[in-house]
């Protein structure tokens, strides 16, 4: 098989990147290896990431306009929403929604399995595993979406990102109104817990996905526990699966005519773990420097747009996540107005003015000092 470009994975950078590509008329081969995968997250994403990317609301989702944060202390803030919503979406249906928009724009979708990479020689040389059948594909580049256990990566012998591990679940006798950000050091330290509506939950019934994220996998269960108690949930109503948030850091963005993107390049906003999103950007700009026949192009569009960002959340997850009083001290300073407005332009409203960023760091300063 020849083809422009491969892509490999067809999570939302994958897809996302596919479709791009094909809209700009360069022929693409999207191979995914399992078209009936559910990533096990939460599935929240802001309404203006959609309205962003052209992305319709074909699927099922569950529209939220509160969050909520639950304080070590059990206190309790909710934060309206203003100028958006959350959706939750339900990621098999969603990520089938992506794939089918690539296909709608000319990209060709395979089910199949990213086995190595034979020759970078010229062309990229890549094998696949179609119905179990080896195949290989030639291609003049290569993007790279197939996750934080990344097969490309590993087979050009980059190392894979750190992760923080963490197990999920769904739970029919839980219900909510809002995304809830759980602290506490007892059951999610350096991180948080979450309860979040389900998408096809309908009203504010219908059930949740709680989960909680760690540093340690081993550790997984022991935690999770400890939050399903507090929440009062019977560990029998659970079926806990687990699965890496990689751990973000400036690069790799590409190796040689190979582009990393999505969680295979760790992109995933540090402090609040917000990944689909970010994902879908860094497919939609991997995919501009490959139309442009400049690779450098990919991470001057990526640090351009989100390396301040990515580097204030580092640092304010190392300043109130790292013991239950930072958490404390978070869950006073997002009381404020104030406060909760420079977030929602930021986060809920991606607004990319270098003013709303400097805005909020300066906000964080002065309640920091």
């Amino acid at each position: 098989m020849r083809t422009q470009v491969l892509v490999v994975g067809g999570g939302p950078a994958g897809a996302t990147a596919a479709r791009r590509l094909a809209a700009s008329g360069i022929e693409v081969v999207l191979v995914e290896r399992d078209l009936c995968h559910r990533k096990p997250c939460g599935g929240g994403i802001a309404s203006s990431a959609l309205e962003e990317l052209g992305i319709p609301r074909k699927t099922p989702l569950r529209v939220v306009n509160t969050i909520r944060f639950v304080s070590p202390s059990s206190r309790v803030l909710d934060i309206p929403l203003k100028g958006g919503e959350i959706l939750v979406v339900d990621r098999k249906a969603f990520d089938s929604l992506l794939r089918s928009l690539a296909r709608s724009a000319g990209a060709e979708v395979l089910e199949a399995e990213f086995s190595g990479l034979l020759s970078r020689e010229k062309r990229l040389k890549s094998r696949v595993l179609i119905n179990g059948k080896p195949e290989v594909v030639e291609s003049d580049y290569l993007i790279a979406a197939d996750g934080v256990n990344s097969r490309v990566r590993s087979a050009l012998g980059i190392k894979l990102p750190g992760y923080v591990f963490t197990l999920s679940s769904s739970v029919d006798s839980l219900s909510s109104d809002a995304c809830e950000f759980w602290f506490g050091s007892e059951h999610a330290p350096s991180s948080y817990s979450w309860v979040f509506p389900r998408a096809d939950g309908g009203g504010s019934t219908g059930g949740c996905s709680v989960g909680t994220g760690i540093s340690a996998g081993r550790d997984a269960r022991l935690f999770f526990g400890r939050f399903l108690k507090r929440l009062n949930i019977s560990p029998q109503e659970v079926n806990a699966r687990g699965y890496k948030v990689p751990l973000w850091k400036n690069g790799p963005y590409n190796e040689g005519k190979i582009l990393f993107a999505g969680d295979a390049a760790a992109q995933v906003m540090p402090f609040t773990y917000e990944g689909i999103y970010y994902a879908m950007k860094s497919g939609e700009f991997a995919a501009e420097a490959v139309i442009s026949n400049r690779l450098s192009l990919y991470g001057k569009l990526w640090r351009r747009r989100f390396l301040s960002r990515f580097r204030l959340m580092r640092t304010l997850e190392g300043v109130f996540l790292r013991n239950d009083s930072g958490a404390e001290k978070l869950f006073d300073i997002f009381g404020r107005p104030e406060v909760q407005e420079a977030s929602m332009r930021l986060w809920l409203r991606k607004d990319a003015s270098r003013g709303s960023l400097l805005s909020y760091i300066n906000l964080f300063r002065k309640f920091l000092h």
